[in-house]
């Protein structure tokens, strides 16, 4: 009896949010539901209308791709609380650190062009730093290997201003560790490689990422957070209160720190980044071979780290991309399981480190149908 009235209670829950999100499709051309992956959509919406429910959040955005293609793209929930607008894979949501990725991949894509060079020190690029007494390379900032310290502020909490203001107020500090040594994530290292890129281009960064990038890959729905400029299809923000129900996010300025935390995109723009990582076109075969091998330390040992992104393997052995981001008002995450050539994109628009997606939730349900010979072992044993 309790199972039953379970089922029925999660029925009820579930029911008007898949509801909510297909009765918009004839009005949204950009959701995508391919009739091949019938059995992975129903699982999936099951788990994300779960997710929605009992997290409370405003929206989820989710894109799948597979082979390169989109074959599932949608929103549940509302893009404006306020208005009850229904989210589309085409709203724009803050991203975090996942603006990394797009950080690292433009200084690739720039070497691939002759014009950067990832193994060079950085000092080569920002003189007024040659007095610091560590050489690092540009690679081992996006590597996270440089010795840099951690970012201490939350992005956006306190204005930076500009790369150019920015940048200077922590280049020539002491480094926490030898570069090379030793592992530890920091937003800022991502800031001294984009304003590298700044002074070799003689081009804001912003600029350079959107001719080099942006434009290349077609990304429309990928821009600057701007907290003074109207920005089409973007998001309300929001984010969780003490008893965990949503709030209107406070205001937040990420410009300055573009780079490490300060983009708007969509899962649709975020899938075609993934995509860059399994197929050559975008940057050399040798570039992504480079950029996708985690850094070997000087002490031994591999990091567990590519150019920007995690690099490692799941609970089945098989390996996998992935980045995450969250700021206040948005949250995103991306995974890139290559093998299958499958990238999967989640974005929120609630902030906060209490919000994990459930993004490998999702590949697995994929999996499952890519790979039903390993299903049936499963259930024979």
């Amino acid at each position: 009896m309790k199972k039953i009235n379970l089922i029925k209670i999660f029925a009820v829950i579930l029911f008007p949010v898949i509801v909510m999100s297909c009765t918009h499709k004839e009005t949204d051309p950009s959701i995508v539901r391919s009739s091949k992956y019938n059995e992975s959509l129903k699982k999936a919406y099951k788990q994300l209308g779960l997710f929605y429910t009992t997290s409370n959040i405003p929206a989820l955005t989710v894109a799948v791709s597979i082979d390169n293609q989109v074959v599932w793209a949608d929103g549940i929930g509302y893009s404006s609380l306020e208005l009850k607008i229904p989210t589309s894979p085409t709203h724009k949501f803050r991203i975090g650190q996942l603006s990394e990725l797009i950080t690292t991949l433009t200084a690739a894509r720039l070497q691939d062009e002759g014009k950067f060079d990832l193994s060079k020190p950085v000092s080569d690029y920002i003189p007024e730093m040659s007095q610091n007494y560590y050489k690092f390379s540009v690679s081992q900032l996006g590597f996270q290997v440089a010795g840099l310290p951690t970012e201490t502020r939350p992005a956006g909490k306190v204005p930076v201003g500009s790369l150019k203001t920015f940048v200077p107020t922590f280049m020539n500090e002491k480094l926490v560790y030898y570069p090379g040594s030793y592992f530890l994530r920091s937003e800022l290292g991502i800031d001294l490689m984009a304003y590298a890129l700044e002074k070799n281009s003689n081009k804001a960064f912003t600029k350079l990422v959107q001719e080099t990038m942006l434009d290349t890959l077609k990304l429309t729905n990928t821009v600057p957070d701007n907290p003074y400029r109207i920005v089409d299809d973007k998001v309300n923000m929001y984010d969780f209160d003490f008893i965990s129900q949503p709030i209107v996010s406070n205001q937040i300025d990420l410009r300055g720190k573009e780079a490490s935390a300060g983009y708007l995109s969509s899962v649709l723009d975020l899938v075609k980044i993934g995509n860059v990582l399994v197929y050559p076109g975008f940057l050399k075969q040798e570039t992504l071979d480079f950029i996708t091998k985690p850094y070997t330390l000087s002490e031994g040992g591999d990091t567990q780290y590519g150019f920007g992104f995690i690099v490692a393997k799941d609970s089945n052995g098989e390996i996998f991309y992935g980045q995450r981001g969250s700021v206040d008002g948005g949250c995103a995450a991306l995974l890139v399981y290559p093998e299958d050539k499958l990238v999967i994109a989640m974005t929120s628009n609630i902030g906060g480190s209490t919000t994990d997606l459930p993004i490998f939730d999702v590949a697995r349900i994929f999996k499952e149908q890519l790979h039903p010979e390993r299903v049936e072992k499963i259930e024979e044993k």
